[in-house]
């Protein structure tokens, strides 16, 4: 259920664009015919030095409220195909008997914390990964392969 405030605020828009289109269509008396005259609505509002004898219409701009920007997400996809990966590697040693039920339980657990950690921050930043914590995940991916390689 919306809030009184986004009610309000998705109204306005809505609002404001049908005015906007209402405003942006032609002006004038509506028995005139539009389609004979020179440009100029009112011939007695015009000076001497009136140079706005364009009768061309004027452009029309639509600027979006809200532009997306490509966000580099590289980081967040090397650093969860490694653990995809790792995941594999797991499983694999744990059905090989190569892991005992408490060792493959724990390595999950730190897989899982590093992914988690991940996401946060990619959540934090829009998706993006900043560098150096992308070098602090690194070194705790190749920490849980480590540990991978040593328990099986």
């Amino acid at each position: 259920m919306f809030s009184f405030a986004k009610t309000a605020a998705i109204s306005a828009i809505f609002i404001s664009a049908s005015m906007g289109v209402a405003l942006a269509g032609p002006h004038g008396d509506p028995g005139r015919d539009h389609d004979h005259h020179d440009g100029f609505r009112d011939r007695s509002m015009l000076g001497d030095n009136d140079i706005t004898t364009d009768v061309t219409a004027n452009p029309t701009y639509v600027v979006p409220a809200y532009v997306p920007v490509y966000v580099h997400r590289s980081r967040l996809n090397t650093i969860l195909a490694e653990l995809r990966a790792d995941n594999r590697t797991m499983n694999a040693d744990k059905a090989r008997g190569l892991l005992t039920n408490a060792e493959y339980q724990h390595l999950r657990a730190d897989d899982a914390w590093i992914r988690h950690e991940a996401m946060a921050v990619a959540d934090r930043h829009n998706g993006a990964i900043p560098e150096a914590r992308y070098i602090g995940l690194q070194n705790q991916a190749q920490q849980l392969r480590t540990d991978i390689h040593r328990m099986a």
